[in-house]
């Protein structure tokens, strides 16, 4: 690549000018005033006001926003009543009542754990809020024993991070306003007192004895964020729960039989009880056509009820109707075999996983670190997961296979993080060909050529809060394909991943200047083979800083009222409902679409507005009042969807609270980048000179890293045991498949009372 184009990937080297983000030659809306920042906030906040009231209208007419779509069949709800259920809670246990009388008894739409659960929240005193902004006060009143029954122990976990970063954040706020921000003002280097730039750092001389003031808070962030952040209660959640279940993988199929292993256990530890044996089979197959018999049979009992003729399609790609009841029974019957056959193979098909539950934690832990694989039975022992954390239909997917599929997939995203462009670059792209192609000198803002002021002003923080939404959802379907074993896991992989790369894209990228991961590449390759340095007066600038002040507006405003929203989901609502085969099937489809929280998708939006804001927090103190406010609003959306609008969830276990630690964890990385910028601006700035002030920073830097890297949760060479507190409150839960569990299929199937063959496994029962 030659040097022209490179330049004009990155920066120009010919003529030292930087990367711009779009914010010269400025065409206007309302106003100009500080880099555009007021005229984004007026801007946010009408678009803010208009989906809080829309949001509002509709939960008006539809209270409860979807409490887990128990709704009955007959009642004929609209779409508004699925995510914005009505409220009265009475009504909703009446229906789920009615329901399980049809059924026999029983809803065995729920299984096993679910099923109690669900009741069980149903029966909770009713949380009402009849008047038309209620909602707002009946969300700040919600209790934290409230939101744990309702929601789970996760949900519990990570309120509590977003409560303790938003301490840190308003001690930050106000040193950065209070004291850093009147400390900006007293430079002279850059524009007014009308000016964004004159609040900045770079309003200040590099040798100005005022950027102490920088240099001592700077330091004083770091034991701020580790003494706040460490007492909040996801940095031990992985040491809370009952653990006496041990995970034995790698048993042959000889082997799995619960008689076989009780009595090669007993042999090794006569003293312990063994308490329950469960064996994981291969039930990828048997669930699919569960989920089909399950959904067939609703749409029979919805036919029952009406007694209206309705007529449904044999498949979503044909006009051809049928009589829908006379439909649904034949493919009942169809299915009913199906299911009874997929079982029984399923139960001769044992996936070498067994859970054996002892009845103490300390009977558990000593079978682990005591047991010896032999050459015969070559068995890896760990503790188990909670049941509700495993991806049962996941169990099946082979190691190698596993790791082949995680290098396939994460090699696409590097390259897609490689080629992909930050907004910066779109932008600029967008602004050349508003300006037929010379986009280093763009015309007069009056020009008639001149592009609209939404392209030069708001698109670009609305690209870059685009960007911040869809790249955890392409993240969270890759993980998808990776059939991860646990919830837990999943949700940690998706929370790292992409807030290691929001970071680099969203903010280190267009800090240093650079438009692309490529451009960076390059720009390194150049500096070395051609002995070039990088100009470091791209740092810092301050449209840069307006650039991000905008963005965490942007998101504060419009991304938290669209997280009220959902439209997402209800746009996958819509999908499911128009390609439905009759109207009889919307009553499982509204159960389907009641998922759990994506705690690791928001986990990574929380963290890269923390990051940006302490990040800058000095150099540019204006973007922290308003990250204090996303992080407020952004409690305040999660609290209220997290108890109306998702489905509870409990991967609290052995290993599943690493999420919760780990996010706490994270945080420290917003300080050590602090402290990077801050060395890196007073060395560059001063001469590349290595000032008293400059190794104050580096030597703060090193100590700062040395210190979390002893306190982090990085493993050992030594394998330590694990730390686990016995809740003896809290039941053993039973470590059977939710499809072994459905008392529909059960009493349905015809040969339900024996599958398989007892010298090789037996069906799923309580020992």
């Amino acid at each position: 690549m030659n040097k022209e184009s490179f330049a004009y990937r990155s920066y120009n080297l010919s003529d030292q000018s930087c990367a711009s983000i779009p914010n010269s030659n400025k065409t206007t809306i309302i106003t100009n005033l500080y880099e555009g920042i007021p005229q984004t906030l007026i801007l946010n906040i009408i678009v803010w006001i208009f989906l809080i009231l829309l949001f509002t209208l509709i939960r008006q007419q539809a209270w409860d926003y979807g409490r887990l779509a128990l709704v009955n069949s007959a009642t004929g709800k609209r779409w508004t009543e699925i995510f914005f259920a009505r409220g009265n809670n009475q009504e909703l246990l009446n229906s789920i009542g009615n329901e399980m009388s049809a059924n026999g008894g029983s809803n065995d739409l729920e299984t096993g754990e679910t099923a109690s659960t669900s009741f069980r929240m149903a029966r909770q005193p009713s949380v009402r809020d009849s008047g038309f902004f209620s909602w707002i006060v009946v969300t700040f009143k919600l209790r934290k024993d409230q939101i744990l029954r309702h929601s789970g122990p996760d949900a519990v976990h990570y309120l509590s991070f977003q409560q303790h970063l938003i301490v840190v954040m308003g001690i930050v706020s106000f040193i950065s306003i209070v004291i850093i921000l009147p400390i900006n003002f007293q430079g002279n280097l850059s524009g007014n007192l009308n000016s964004f730039s004159h609040t900045t750092i770079a309003n200040l001389d590099g040798n100005s004895p005022l950027l102490w003031f920088h240099t001592i808070f700077a330091i004083l962030f770091v034991p701020l964020v580790v003494l706040i952040m460490r007492r909040a209660s996801g940095r031990n959640a992985f040491k809370i729960s009952p653990t006496r279940t041990i995970m034995a993988t790698g048993v042959s199929k000889p082997d799995c039989n619960r008689q076989v292993i009780q009595n090669y256990f007993q042999q090794l530890f006569p003293d312990i009880e063994i308490q329950d044996i469960q064996l994981a089979y291969n039930i990828r197959k048997l669930t699919d056509v569960v989920q089909e018999y399950e959904k067939v049979i609703e749409a029979r009992i919805y036919c029952e009820q009406h007694r209206g003729k309705l007529t449904a399609r044999p498949n979503c790609f044909t006009c051809d109707t049928v009589e829908a009841l006379e439909f649904y029974k034949s493919e009942e019957q169809r299915l009913c075999g199906e299911v009874a056959r997929m079982r029984s193979a399923a139960l001769n098909d044992p996936l070498g996983i067994v859970f054996i539950t002892v009845n103490s934690t300390s009977t558990a832990k000593q079978m682990i670190l005591h047991f010896k694989p032999t050459a015969v039975k070559d068995w890896k022992l760990t503790y188990s997961p909670l049941p509700s954390d495993i991806f049962w239909e996941n169990l099946t997917t082979n190691t190698a296979k596993w790791y082949l599929r995680w290098i396939f997939v994460n090699s696409i995203l590097f390259l897609f993080l490689f080629l992909y462009t930050t907004p910066t670059y779109i932008v600029t792209i967008l602004k050349s060909i508003a300006f037929k192609g010379n986009e280093t000198m763009p015309p007069d803002a009056n020009s008639p050529t001149s592009p609209s002021p939404l392209v030069t002003e708001f698109l670009p923080t609305l690209l870059l809060w685009s960007l911040t939404a869809t790249m955890p959802v392409i993240v969270a379907y890759s993980e998808t394909w990776l059939n991860h074993f646990t919830r837990s896991a999943y949700n940690y992989a998706v929370m790292t991943k992409t807030f290691g790369y929001l970071v680099f894209v969203i903010l280190l990228l267009p800090s240093l200047g650079l438009a692309t991961a490529s451009a960076f590449l390059e720009w390194s390759i150049w500096s070395i083979t051609k002995n070039e340095t990088y100009r470091f007066e791209c740092v810092f600038l301050a449209d840069r800083g307006a650039f991000f002040v905008n963005y965490v507006i942007t998101m504060c405003f419009i991304g938290t009222s669209l997280e009220l929203m959902r439209f997402p989901d209800l746009i996958m609502y819509i999908y499911k409902i128009l390609t439905a085969r009759s109207e009889a099937e919307t009553t499982y489809i509204r159960r389907s679409i009641v998922i759990e929280f994506p705690f690791g998708i928001h986990y990574s939006y929380q963290l890269l507005v923390f990051t940006m804001a302490i990040f800058y927090s000095l150099a540019c103190p204006l973007i922290t009042p308003f990250a204090l406010l996303y992080l407020i609003m952004k409690n305040f959306n999660d609290k209220h969807n997290l108890y109306f609008a998702y489905g509870p969830s409990h991967m609290i276990s052995q290993g599943g609270g690493k999420i919760h630690s780990t996010a706490i964890t994270m945080t420290k990385f917003s300080v050590v980048l602090l402290l990077i910028a801050l060395t890196g601006i007073s060395y560059f700035r001063d001469g590349n000179k290595w000032n008293l002030r400059t190794m104050v920073l580096g030597f703060s830097l090193l100590f700062s890293l040395t210190l979390f890297g002893f306190m982090s949760p990085i493993k050992k060479c030594t394998t330590k045991p694990l730390t686990i507190v016995e809740d003896n409150t809290l039941p053993q839960p039973v470590y059977i498949a939710d499809v072994f569990l459905n008392n529909r299929i059960m009493a349905n199937s015809p040969s339900h009372l024996s599958y398989g063959s007892s010298d090789v496994t037996d069906s799923p029962q309580r020992v």
